[in-house]
């Protein structure tokens, strides 16, 4: 993924030898994910939001045409399981003028509501005192932090359907928890990035054809393998971080080669970058005591909670329109 490859990259041109161990069949992405009927697929996102000038920046090193690989611009919709809820323009082509954050989203989004009354949309106003408050102190996030989303909402005073209809929806996609599981921090601080920040860094362009891993990973890697020392090893799980002998220092990983199913140790290593999520993280460390002793900061990460989720992907056949 782009942790690993980034960190490859990094190491590389700063003039380490790479060795690059990842669990899928074929990580350079010459060799997609291929649904049964041969559609590509791959987990996670295929938008990049306007604040990602180092995507840009990559595409541009490595020549690859950034409007052959990516849209133009494009609106963006809210949908709630009774239909289409809001909409968003790209603001970096409008003539609305720029606002403060998060006023100038609010605002600009004010008359884009489909279905929700104008008097519920009107109690949003009691969020953005919040949104403007809760970091103002460190005691005062601290405050917000130990009270529910859901408490915070009915302090502001909005209303049900605002929630149920706009907020809900959007918290159970940044975050994958309703309100009343989430601190009211954690939430506005989702709303706030990913709903309510400044107009033109909602704008976000999305990938024309075939996939990530094919139109950015695949160049990526072709780039790092001609012109640096790395060597790359699918199909390969990380099992254990070891330490020396004094404890003070990595000299090695045991790993398990899928393509073979044999467990193996690489030994002889400066350093180990590990490019996980929450889950793997919490299999590395778990596996590895004296890590974990040594280094008591990755047993906290290591703590942390992961949560699965289903992606759903849709191929049409047709145009369907939204509105």
């Amino acid at each position: 993924g782009w942790g690993g490859w980034a960190a490859a990259k990094a190491l590389c041109e700063n003039g380490c030898e790479v060795t690059l161990l990842d669990g899928l069949p074929d990580p350079t992405g010459a060799q997609p994910y291929l649904t049964p009927t041969g559609k590509p697929f791959e987990a996670g996102t295929r938008g990049f939001w306007k604040d990602y000038p180092n995507i840009e920046d990559l595409l541009e090193k490595l020549n690859v045409p950034i409007n052959e690989v990516l849209t133009d611009f494009t609106g963006s919709s809210f949908f709630s399981p009774d239909g289409l809820e809001a909409t968003a323009p790209v603001f970096s082509s409008s003539s609305f003028p720029q606002l403060p954050s998060p006023l100038g989203q609010v605002v600009a989004t004010f008359d884009n509501f489909k279905r929700l009354p104008l008097q519920d949309r009107a109690t949003m106003f009691g969020l953005l005192y919040a949104m403007l408050d809760f970091t103002r102190d460190e005691k005062t996030f601290e405050a917000y932090d130990r009270m529910t989303a859901h408490e915070l909402f009915i302090r502001m005073g909005l209303s049900q359907r605002l929630v149920d209809d706009f907020i809900r929806p959007t918290l159970l996609v940044g975050l994958f928890k309703p309100p009343e599981e989430l601190s009211a921090a954690v939430a506005m601080e989702l709303l706030y990035f990913y709903a309510l920040a400044h107009q033109t860094s909602f704008d976000v362009r999305w990938i024309k054809k075939q996939t990530i891993q094919e139109t950015m990973i695949n160049p990526l890697a072709n780039y790092i393998s001609d012109n640096y020392d790395i060597t790359i090893k699918p199909r390969c799980r990380v099992e254990e971080v070891l330490l020396n002998e004094r404890g003070d220092a990595v000299q090695g990983v045991r790993y398990t080669d899928y393509s073979t199913q044999e467990t193996q140790v690489m030994e002889g290593l400066d350093g180990v970058v590990l490019a996980l999520g929450a889950k793997g993280m919490k299999a590395v460390v778990g596996n590895s005591p004296d890590l974990a002793r040594r280094a008591p900061e990755l047993s906290k990460a290591a703590s942390l909670g992961g949560i699965d989720v289903v992606a759903a992907r849709i191929w049409l056949d047709k145009y369907v329109p939204t509105e």
